[in-house]
């Protein structure tokens, strides 16, 4: 792990996966260049237990996900998916949806910055995230029908929850890749960034999340994660969410910094 403030790019003879933190931001790079990050087991393996560790790390707020090499992932490693009966592939498919419970899920708000492609199980990866930032080179696609599946990892949930259900089928459905132009229209990606900034400029969202309470963002991420919910229910659980969080240590900085007029120090308590 890398500890200084300068960006550092991983080479070609890193480990699949590595990491870098920018004081509360935590900063994964899936680092398989030269299969411009497939999701190999090694990548899966090495991209679950970080984004674990970094789950699990109170001095970590916020996450950043990238790619190394100019993309972010080209998808399921597919030279790997011969010889699997229904078993073999319901265990494949249970392992690697461990990454999506850990994003969408997780405790913690997750930006993914996306320069090159996104596809597949890539665009998978990127869509379970909280913010995506893409740069203009992104080009997002499904392609899974291309080769005769479904889109996986989440995707039938997380990709209409951002474009809708009609963009999602018709995504799904044609096999082509849209440009990071027409993905910010959909509000696929929630910001397009100029070429070579994505991550940057994810680290600049992350950092400002970062500064808001933890708590909070947690169960922001937890409501959310649970719709469709009926009205009464969510207003329920919102109701409970409330009452837990006026009882932190960080709602009374909160409140005491913005009756003071100063800047409120939280510690996710």
């Amino acid at each position: 792990m890398h500890h200084n403030n300068d960006l550092y790019m991983p080479s070609l003879d890193d480990p699949a996966c590595l990491s870098q933190d920018f004081g509360p931001v935590r900063l994964i790079f899936m680092n398989e260049q030269r299969r411009r990050n497939a999701l190999s087991l090694a990548l899966r393996e090495s991209l679950h237990q970080m984004l674990t560790e970094a789950l699990e790390d109170d001095e970590v707020h916020a996450i950043v996900l990238a790619g190394a090499g100019g993309t972010f992932s080209a998808g399921g490693d597919i030279s790997s998916m011969n010889g699997l009966d229904a078993i073999g592939g319901r265990k494949r498919l249970q392992q690697a949806q461990r990454l999506f419970h850990l994003l969408y899920h997780g405790p913690k708000p997750v930006v993914a910055a996306v320069e090159g492609a996104a596809v597949g199980a890539g665009l998978s990866l990127a869509s379970a995230c909280d913010i995506i930032v893409a740069g203009t080179s992104a080009r997002f696609g499904c392609l899974f029908s291309r080769i005769g599946l479904i889109p996986d990892l989440g995707m039938l949930k997380s990709l209409p929850e951002r474009i809708g259900s009609g963009r999602a089928k018709l995504l799904a459905m044609n096999g082509k890749t849209i440009d990071a132009t027409t993905a910010g229209q959909w509000g696929l990606v929630d910001e397009v960034a100029s070429e070579g900034v994505a991550i940057e400029r994810a680290l600049e969202i992350a950092k400002g999340i970062s500064e808001g309470a933890p708590l909070a963002h947690t169960l922001t991420k937890q409501l959310l994660g649970r719709l469709p919910l009926s009205t009464d229910a969510l207003l329920a659980a919102e109701a409970d969410a409330q009452a837990l969080l006026f009882t932190t240590e960080d709602f009374v900085e909160g409140r005491e910094a913005f009756l003071n007029k100063r800047k409120p120090q939280f510690q996710g308590k």
